[in-house]
């Protein structure tokens, strides 16, 4: 009896406590359940609430985050505004911000699709999709799809007619995607990473001549559609949609008084940059990006297979460096593995973030151009895998080769006058070789100039040795790892980050520092003589006056050549500017700027000859001579800048 006694009051507790799980609210059982990072889920609103708290208003005027996890949107919220003059605050369902370089991830999805449907073989020379006489490709070996994917298809970059400000001027993808629009080609394909936006536009085209549908629509009947992404489209002009253009976040960029209005612009490139979405239909595409239980009703394809397959890597430099996975940026933080890629565009800001194995996502989209002020990777930081590195000198043996230097981007402007924009601008890297298995690094685009610190952990490949991100991983990227590869002479060929872009060793004549000093040197002179030149020509005019005169021989050409200089120079600056304030120009748009610079040489040359004749001239000064000498050594150098910069090529553009 006692037994039985037992037995039921066992029961009872046992029934008891199974009724109360129908009763306590989940919230009880949802702490349990925690982010990649370790974080309990109960937690995310208030971290990410804190986060936002430095950032609106001071860094950014709005944002919109979504957090998935498990098949399941558990976070959503708007930030700020997104419109500041009207007061209108973001939201995360309905307000849409331009996503930029992000769409690349849709536009490699597509691919994928075609790639399962046997229409599209990733290690296919991509002329035999577009033709042979499409593109004026520079090297016999062909380019891939997948060169497309992991940007080694070698392009240079591209910065002329990417955008207009006329929503009825954009130009369709098939007439974009060709030789005239096309960026040259200057490295043999799969030898240089060198993040590619028309390589993507391609792969965009080609989803275009495979399917039979225009691109945009392509997107929208096999992406947006099934996963009921209802406020997405890849259109640039969205006009003609309802619902867009009137739930839009204003674009803005930073400014020292304020947040600065900038003007609508439309990309001419949909593929890789002209998507526009909202934060909670980024959360769906996240979503069925790791459903590889193939459990949603909609999925992106027809096999789990193949979404396993786009999240391996496609291009991996060295073990435990970030990579390419199909199109994704993947990096390691802390044992965890996140697919990854950033987006920008000249108004707006956004990252994505997936946690692959522990199906979790984060998309942040912010209305600020150029966002590094952490609000799109500091909730990744959080809630995914903290940025964290302490490496140490692990190699046996260090490396004897010198790897100090300056090395410069492969994602640069080569062929054009654009490409002195980076003596302002430009993406290079310092290296200090420090002789001890220890490097130091100072990245150029960083405005504080601050000195990265790397050790040894494989011959000739380096890891971060602090934790503090720098401005790369601050904006999305990383700069974790650096891998140093050697040509056949033992010298350093390029300095590999993994999967955005790789820095090649610049030689002397490319040297930013070197050319910023001549180009000081030549308009200190240009400017000085210049102005010597106009108080002799009023001391001239005085003595003619007073019925006297002063003449030798090259006094006119030595008062002629500093303002004949000076006015090349400006026509220089006046290019920039002109380019700078009609981006959506064709680069031909500029001849007649480089025809007068040539021009103006060919009369610094004439001008000089009597002024070289003068060095023989017993009748001028020797002070005379010396300012002759550093006048003409400043047009040699000015004319060789200007040759080094493409300020003379008029017939190349």
């Amino acid at each position: 009896m006692k037994k039985t006694n037992r037995l039921v009051a066992f029961v009872t507790t046992v029934i008891t406590i199974f009724s109360c799980f129908f009763y306590l609210p989940m919230s009880t059982f949802a702490s349990a359940e925690v982010t990649p990072s370790g974080v309990d889920i109960s937690k995310i609103e208030t971290i990410v609430d804190d986060i936002m708290e430095g950032k609106i208003g001071v860094t950014v005027p709005g944002a919109a985050v979504s957090i998935v996890k498990e098949g399941k949107l558990i976070f959503s919220k708007g930030y700020g505004v997104a419109n500041i003059k009207e007061d209108i605050p973001v939201d995360p369902a309905s307000t849409v911000f331009e996503i930029g370089s992000v769409s690349k991830i849709f536009t490699w999805t597509a691919v994928m699709q075609l790639v399962e449907e046997g229409k599209i073989d990733l290690h296919t020379d991509i002329r035999e999709y577009i033709g042979h006489e499409r593109l004026n490709l520079v090297y016999d070996k062909p380019i891939t799809i997948l060169d497309l994917m992991n940007h080694t298809a070698g392009f240079e970059e591209n910065a002329s007619e990417m955008l207009t400000f006329d929503k009825e001027k954009i130009i369709p993808l098939e007439k974009w995607v060709s030789a005239k629009h096309q960026p040259k080609q200057i490295y043999e394909p799969g030898t240089v990473i060198a993040y590619s936006n028309f390589g993507t536009d391609i792969a965009g085209y080609i989803v275009e001549v495979k399917s039979g549908e225009r691109f945009e629509e392509y997107v929208k009947k096999h992406i947006f559609d099934p996963l009921h992404m209802q406020r997405s489209t890849a259109y640039a002009n969205y006009y003609h949609l309802p619902g867009f253009a009137e739930n839009k976040s204003k674009g803005y960029g930073s400014a020292s008084k304020g947040f600065e209005l900038l003007p609508e612009n439309f990309l001419n490139e949909a593929p890789a940059g002209a998507i526009t979405s909202t934060a909670e239909d980024m959360a769906k595409f996240m979503i069925a990006h790791m459903d590889y239980e193939d459990a949603l009703e909609n999925s992106l394809f027809n096999s789990p297979q193949t979404l396993k397959e786009m999240h391996t890597d496609s291009l991996s430099v060295s073990a435990g460096m970030p990579s390419n996975a199909h199109g994704f940026w993947m990096r390691q933080e802390n044992g965890v593995r996140l697919l990854e890629h950033g987006g920008n565009t000249t108004n707006f800001s956004a990252f994505l973030s997936l946690v692959p194995e522990e199906n979790f996502g984060v998309s942040v989209l912010t209305n600020v151009a150029g966002e590094s002020g952490g609000v799109r990777t500091e909730i990744v930081d959080k809630l995914s895998a903290q940025f964290s590195h302490q490496a140490t000198v692990t190699v046996p043996n260090f490396h004897t080769q010198n790897l100090s230097g300056t090395y410069y981007s492969g994602r640069m402007i080569h062929s054009n006058f654009l490409s002195s924009l980076y003596l302002v601008s430009g993406d290079s890297i310092v290296v200090k070789d420090m002789g001890n298995g220890e490097i130091e690094v100072r990245p150029s685009i960083d405005p504080n100039r601050e000195t990265l610190h790397f050790a040894e952990v494989a011959p000739l490949v380096f890891e971060r040795m602090d934790s503090n991100p720098s401005i790369l991983e601050r904006s999305g990227g990383s700069l974790a790892f650096l891998s140093f590869e050697l040509d056949e002479n033992g010298q350093v060929d390029k300095v590999r980050t993994g999967n955005i872009r790789d820095y090649l060793k610049m030689p002397l004549n490319k040297n930013i520092q070197i050319n910023q000093i001549a180009f000081v040197f030549c308009t200190l002179i240009f400017i000085t003589g210049s102005i010597a030149a106009l108080i002799s020509v009023i001391l001239l005019r005085k003595r003619k006056k007073q019925g006297t005169s002063l003449y030798i021989p090259a006094y006119i050409q030595t008062n002629l050549l500093p303002v004949i200089g000076l006015l090349s120079l400006i026509n220089m600056i006046v290019t920039i500017l002109r380019f700078m304030s009609a981006m959506s120009s064709p680069i031909g748009d500029f001849r007649i700027h480089l025809i007068i610079n040539a021009v103006l040489s060919i009369g610094m040359i004439i001008a000089t000859i009597p002024i070289l004749r003068s060095f023989r001239d017993k009748g001028v000064s020797r002070r005379r001579k010396i300012w002759n000498a550093i006048l003409v050594a400043a047009i040699c150098t000015f004319i060789l800048l200007m040759i080094q910069y493409r300020f003379l090529l008029f017939w190349t553009i």
